[in-house]
């Protein structure tokens, strides 16, 4: 086990030393009473607890460690720890929750106080579901920066040369991440679509302009909003691995799925309707109605899905082929 600690220096800087052995210990099969063992063995178990500051892991002179068979259920463990023990990650989950949920609640609010002033013809084009799942536009970002540190982090700090060294199977451990960082959002944002929805329409029910979440069209939209959180996460990952760099990716999953889609209003017509179709387009996923010139709700969480595919299997071609 301590040879796995050979280039102890790529560690993120955010998680515990207990913790980094933890993840690589689980990757190899090695059970967790056995971190502590070895820690003690090597003299570090007084700042087993503290975060990553620089200090060594483990005697450079350690030598390699045996070919170990890597387990599945080892690799996910691995990947859970690595995904749990960073703050950024219950930090990028808590904005994308506050920013839909706020989102939700002040455009109910807003639509609330002036429902009494509005025309009829207004009432009538008013969609409620689209004012509750607004939010969730801007948290699909943060969802899919989530995904991208899942493995940018790694090469920024160089860990990825040891966790290959500890599972050399490179598609196995791209999928692991995928698997366990996409399992993570598609819970948490399943949580934030179902809340945001139930905020706004509590808040809309005072002035009866809400929507029953069992009505035609509600749950439909509520769960397509949080699939298509963890899309937005899928191709965050695929980028990540493809660039290897946090800002790169990051700016390329902005420029995909935020700055693209309202770029091809200068498109001459009709190539901008046809190319708005098949971008990765979030809004005909919440809106009650089906929208003129877009696809609908359930082609459009396909075309997303095609995209976090296209980039995924992108990215396990080259991490095979590239030295990490």
């Amino acid at each position: 086990m301590a040879g796995a600690l050979l280039d102890a220096e790529a560690v993120h800087g955010g998680r515990t030393a207990f913790r980094h052995v933890e993840a690589i210990a689980r990757s190899n099969g090695i059970e967790r009473a056995r971190v502590a063992e070895v820690l003690g063995q090597v003299g570090l178990d007084s700042v087993a607890g503290r975060r990553v500051g620089g200090f060594s892991l483990a005697p450079a002179s350690s030598p390699p460690a045996p070919p170990a068979t890597v387990r599945a259920g080892d690799l996910l463990a691995s990947e859970w720890i690595k995904l749990q023990s960073v703050r950024s990650t219950y930090l990028t989950m808590l904005a994308a929750a506050v920013v839909a949920v706020g989102i939700a609640a002040s455009t109910g609010a807003a639509n609330a106080a002036r429902w009494a002033s509005l025309s009829p013809g207004q009432r009538a084009g008013f969609d409620p579901l689209t004012a509750s799942l607004f939010g969730m536009i801007l948290a699909q970002m943060a969802f899919g920066v989530l995904g991208v540190p899942a493995i940018t982090s790694e090469h920024a700090t160089g860990m990825i040369r040891t966790t290959f060294a500890a599972v050399p199977r490179r598609r196995a451990v791209l999928a692991a991440k995928a698997a366990i960082t996409g399992g993570v959002t598609l819970t948490v944002g399943m949580a934030t679509a179902f809340a945001a929805f139930l905020t706004c329409q509590a808040l809309l029910s005072s002035a009866h302009a809400g929507v029953a979440l069992s009505s035609p069209g509600p749950l439909r939209a509520v769960l397509g909003a949080g699939c298509y959180m963890l899309i937005a996460m899928l191709i965050g990952t695929g980028l990540g691995a493809i660039i290897r760099h946090t800002a790169g990716a990051i700016t390329a999953l902005f420029l995909l799925i935020m700055v693209l889609p309202q770029l091809v209003i200068v498109i001459p017509s009709p190539w901008n309707g046809w190319i708005e179709r098949w971008l990765p387009e979030f809004h005909p996923v919440i809106a009650q109605h089906p929208q003129a010139g877009l696809l609908s709700p359930g082609i459009t969480i396909a075309v997303g899905a095609g995209y976090a595919a296209l980039t995924l299997v992108t990215a396990a071609t080259l991490i095979t082929r590239r030295d990490p």
